[in-house]
């Protein structure tokens, strides 16, 4: 059985989207070092040190198109492992995220809709959640914003924004990690709703 610690997350420079029109050949997404002990992939006149290792299928929720309709896809991610230290490495489609279900670019219009519009939690669960949802009750139980809030607070959740100050509200941690991610979006979508802008900058910062 694999060890958790021996087996990393790389992400593409290829969104969900055009993965799952065309996945990648083995050559394609080949990592070009190891990340575990830092070896060469492709070494010179010596053997592959980044193999093929097959493929791992990975679930993943959340609209695929800023605003466009919740969804639950399957996508095959490759896996390769490393001919010296044994490592296994996933290579995945960008945006999608080590150990959680929804997309960064999901979790990114989440925070921007409740940190930047003020929208509600069922409100929000509707627009990036694919799965019938039982009574007001169970809406409103929805606790995967707030988690998502307090790992960005430890800089979790997207590493490259940084940590948020221990006594920042909730409220405030969504406002300011929307911000940033508008921030990080290609600047072609001046314009465009905040949300929007956030959801295609949190691909980016995953």
């Amino acid at each position: 059985m694999e060890e958790r610690s021996s087996c990393r997350i790389v992400q593409a420079d290829i969104d969900i989207k055009r993965w799952m029109t065309a996945l990648p050949s083995v050559e394609q997404m080949r990592p070009p070092r190891c990340p575990c002990c830092d070896a060469a992939s492709r070494p010179v006149n010596g053997p592959r040190g980044m193999r093929g290792h097959g493929l791992r299928e990975r679930q993943v929720c959340g609209p695929l198109d800023p605003g466009g309709a919740p969804q639950q896809v399957t996508v095959r991610a490759r896996r390769y492992r490393c001919s010296g230290c044994g490592a296994i490495t996933v290579v995945v489609p960008r945006g999608v995220l080590h150990r959680r279900r929804y997309t960064a670019s999901a979790i990114g219009w989440v925070l921007a809709r409740i940190g930047l519009d003020g929208a509600t939690t069922p409100v929000v669960r509707a627009e990036v959640c694919g799965a019938v949802i039982v009574g007001v009750a169970a809406a409103e139980r929805w606790l995967a914003p707030s988690r998502w809030i307090e790992a960005s607070r430890r800089g979790q959740l997207f590493p490259r924004l940084g940590r948020h100050s221990a006594e920042s509200r909730r409220a405030h941690i969504a406002e300011r990690t929307a911000m940033q991610l508008v921030a990080l979006s290609p600047r072609g979508g001046a314009g465009e709703p905040a949300a929007h802008l956030a959801f295609r900058g949190a691909a980016l910062a995953a």
